[in-house]
């Protein structure tokens, strides 16, 4: 009897003894609950206003775009303004009329800050276009901006030089002292040279070495065809889509270095809008540019890369027909001056076929020295200086 009660007391003591342990494991459970809700409570927008203060330090201002169209535009410090007044920022920008007009500058500006969210709320043209004012809203703190553009005074414009590309053609059929002598010349002058010729690759591979552009001197059938041979695998009026395709894929294949293509003779082909069309897909297919040498007054070729948009331009002047004289280099010069009146791009073209066309051309290089020209590659003729419309 005695046994059995001390066994239902410690089956007692047993029962507390767990209670109790599990009241302490809930209260310790609870009470480190309560903290965490306590400090999430507490602290309920931490997480979210570290966010806000990131990206707050990554916001870009109206001020900022602008301040970033102003490089793009190449807008110089001394044609740049702004100063702070009572209802808004005020910005005035200068614009060189000769490298761009105001509707383009205008474009930049407005792609910028519309870019960031910003808000063009007005825009007014006075003195008959001469200057234009934005009205702009910043969208992170509504702060207002008027931006205005105007031409800057012709005395302060900077004078543009005549882009003078020359262009040297036939070159692969020989590889002497000749070619050494036109390599030697300034490296801003590039080379045409003829495809499927003895010297072809060496001259490409030369040229590269010094500096000069070259480009395919595509063999094309002249009217005077085949009195005047073309050389070989010419472009010929008569040859199929696929076979032009062909030949104009192996002279690309030839040439890795080149960049741009022109005509050799080809006074029939240029005139031929089937073949040119042809030959100009391939071109563009490899993103070369194409000049057209002139070689007939009746040409297409420039005309038909211009509606394809393929990079182009045409020969303005033969430098060595009909002939190479002192008397004939002042000739020259002459109407290059003339072209330069209604040209700020100009290409010429001519021959490497002797001695005395290298001294007339270095003597011709020198004599453009001295006037208002910049010589370039012909790639450069292409080149825009002014941002993309975005």
């Amino acid at each position: 009897m005695t046994r059995r009660k001390n066994f239902n007391n410690n089956l007692i003591v047993k029962k507390y003894l767990y209670i109790f342990l599990l009241i302490g494991f809930v209260l310790l459970l609870f009470s480190f609950s309560y903290n965490r809700i306590k400090k999430l409570v507490t602290n309920p927008q931490t997480k979210k206003d570290e966010i806000s203060v990131q990206q707050k330090q990554e916001e870009i201002s109206v001020l900022d775009a602008i301040v970033h169209a102003k490089k793009l535009l190449s807008v110089t410090e001394n044609n740049y303004k702004n100063f702070i007044g009572e209802d808004a920022i005020y910005v005035s920008i200068g614009i060189n009329s000769l490298e761009m007009d105001l509707n383009y500058a205008n474009i930049i500006i407005t792609g910028q800050v519309e870019l960031i969210g910003g808000k063009i709320i007005s825009g007014v043209e006075k003195n008959n276009g001469n200057k234009q004012i934005l009205e702009i809203e910043d969208p992170h703190d509504l702060q207002k901006y008027f931006v205005t553009l105007k031409y800057i005074k012709p005395q302060k414009e900077t004078k543009v030089k005549t882009q003078l590309a020359i262009v040297v053609d036939d070159f692969g059929i020989r590889n002497n002292k000749v070619f050494d002598n036109f390599c030697s010349l300034n490296n801003n002058v590039t080379f045409a040279i003829l495809p499927d010729q003895k010297f072809s690759k060496q001259v490409m591979n030369k040229a590269a070495e010094t500096g000069h552009e070259t480009m395919i001197h595509i063999p094309m059938e002249p009217v005077s065809y085949p009195k005047n041979n073309p050389g070989p695998n010419a472009i010929y009026v008569h040859l199929s889509e696929k076979e032009i395709k062909r030949r104009m894929e192996s002279y690309i294949k030839q040439f890795p270095l080149c960049v741009g293509a022109n005509n050799h003779m080809g006074s029939f082909a240029t005139t031929d809008e089937f073949v040119m069309r042809t030959v100009l897909q391939v071109l563009k297919k490899h993103e070369l540019y194409f000049v057209d040498s002139r070689t007939s007054v009746s040409s297409i070729a420039y005309d038909v890369a211009r509606e394809m948009m393929i990079p182009t331009c045409e020969n303005k002047l033969f430098l060595d027909t009909p002939r190479i004289t002192e008397k004939t280099l002042a000739i020259k010069i002459k109407k290059l001056g003339h072209l330069a009146i209604d040209n700020k791009k100009i290409l010429v073209i001519t021959h490497c076929g002797s001695q005395k066309k290298y001294e007339f051309l270095k003597e011709f290089i020198e004599k453009t020295k001295k006037l208002d020209f910049e010589l370039v590659p012909v790639s450069e003729l292409f080149k825009s200086k002014l941002p993309e419309i975005i």
